[in-house]
């Protein structure tokens, strides 16, 4: 019975160590599986890690692309033209490799879409990147990006400046030399100076960006910038800046000849016809009635911008495929437009001179403020707002006066009742040479200026209209 007893004992001592050893196998196996599947996930997380950061080298490339070739949306390839989708692609796929350039890490692709055609600089980039190993882990980042026109700034200036008291300004200002703003700014006023002489009155140097409202403005510290400018949100509601970078009017030489090649080739050019210039009606039919005119007024103070006389030239014309129309004389401008851009410039030859005019004595509108409308002016000299302008005048354009000034010539009291004007509205940006003006000292001009600014126009200008700076990234976002 005891060796029965000691037989039955080992037995089930073999059963116990054999579900033991079942149980461990079970647990190992299942925490090899775990660790085998954990690693697996990290692989993946670590690819797609890497994936974002190869689509993002792609966006990066193509700005670098965008930077030394504005127009360039193909990658120098053949262009390829979206199916059903609204993307432009793909072109690729591009190695990218490590710090050696010897090593291929992953690959990326790009769907360029171009701007829309007469006026955005936007261009939609959009990335797709993944690990060489990992070809099926994907990441996709889309960007938008673009290129500042010159309609950054409200106003732009190259010359000292002064707005008065009734002045309310809703953009950003800035200019090369000085600003005395009196009236009230809802954005930065800025300077490239840091102090400068007011031309308008004597005494030692103020703020390159100041004040004459009460309580007035101190003088300078001598510090660049000034380390003394008192809090003004009665007049700066945001507040001014110093020693901010210079933009230079020289920049639009080389921009002349490409806008007058594209007026060329697919716009619209008018010669010197040899009498007073053209008056250029625009109409919300996307059409354009051009006369000539043949005799002009002579208003008090000699001044020449008042139409005597005219004579029908190109009744309903269309606006040309690009929007671009190059006058090579002076030009009255006026009318409404729906749904249409158009850019408008008036250069006598030789290009680089300053005789050229555009006048406005009437209203100039849009039916659309959604950026949809779109109109800019540029002269060769002088943007004039003229003796016979409207009572109450409404002017919505991206304004350039290359070597002249955006305003409206002196006239005293003796000229009668249209010395003094009651309200001016731009809705748009002003870009001067040399100081603008629609009201004088003497209380003559117009009364009320407003100038409102159309955000619209940094990145969505007016037709083939002069960019500054580079390409920047409005938006970003992994699809």
């Amino acid at each position: 019975m005891i060796n029965n007893l000691k037989h039955n004992n080992s037995g089930s001592m073999l059963i116990i160590v054999l579900v033991m050893m079942g149980l461990f196998l079970v647990i190992l196996l299942g925490a090899l599986g775990l660790g085998m599947l954990q690693r697996k996930l990290n692989i993946k997380k670590i690819a797609r890690a890497q994936a974002i950061h190869i689509a993002e080298a792609g966006v990066n490339y193509y700005r670098w692309v965008l930077y030394h070739d504005h127009e360039e949306y193909c990658n120098k390839e053949t262009c390829k033209e979206p199916p059903t989708y609204p993307d432009y692609g793909p072109y690729g796929p591009y190695a990218y490799t490590d710090s050696s350039g010897q090593n291929i890490i992953g690959y990326y692709e790009l769907y360029i879409t171009p701007p829309a055609l007469n006026g955005s600089t936007i261009v939609n980039i959009k990335s797709v990147g993944w690990v060489a190993d990992h070809p099926y882990t994907k990441r996709e980042i889309e960007v938008r990006c673009g290129i500042p026109s010159w309609s950054i700034y409200s106003t732009l200036c190259d010359a000292d400046i002064r707005f008065g008291s009734g002045t309310e300004v809703w953009g950003p200002i800035h200019s090369n030399a000085g600003i005395r703003f009196d009236g009230l700014a809802h954005n930065v006023i800025s300077s490239a100076l840091c102090q400068y002489k007011d031309p308008d009155h004597s005494g030692a140097d103020e703020f390159a960006v100041h004040t004459h409202v009460s309580p007035v403005d101190p003088l300078p510290d001598g510090n660049c910038p000034p380390l003394n400018v008192p809090d003004r949100p009665d007049v700066f509601i945001a507040g001014r800046a110093y020693a901010e970078p210079v933009v230079s009017f020289d920049l639009l030489d080389n921009y002349l000849n490409e806008a007058l090649n594209k007026a060329t080739t697919s716009g619209m050019v008018l010669g010197d016809y040899g009498a007073e210039g053209y008056h250029l009606t625009l109409n919300t039919d996307d059409t354009i009635d051009i006369r000539i005119v043949t005799a002009i007024t002579a208003p008090c103070n000699s001044a020449t911008e008042g139409i005597a006389n005219e004579t029908d030239y190109d009744i309903g014309s269309s606006t040309p495929a690009n929007g671009v129309i190059f006058v090579k004389d002076k030009i009255w401008v006026d009318g409404q437009i729906d749904g249409n851009r158009v850019t408008i410039l008036a250069f006598a030859e030789p290009i680089t001179g300053d005789t050229t005019d555009i006048i406005i004595n009437n209203d100039l509108t849009y039916t659309n403020y959604d950026g949809t409308d779109a109109i800019g002016l540029i002269a060769q000299r002088n943007i004039t707002v003229g003796f016979y302008s409207e009572d109450i005048l409404q002017i919505d354009a991206a304004l350039i006066a290359k070597e002249g000034r955006i305003g409206r010539n002196y006239y005293p009291s003796s000229c009668g009742v249209n010395h003094i004007r009651n309200t001016i509205t731009i809705n748009g940006s002003m870009a001067t040479r040399k100081r603008y003006g629609f009201a004088y000292t003497d209380g003559t001009g117009y009364q009320y200026r407003n100038l409102n600014y159309d955000n619209n126009l940094t990145f969505i200008p007016p037709p083939h209209f002069p960019t500054t700076g580079e390409f920047t990234f409005i938006s970003w976002k992994e699809k």
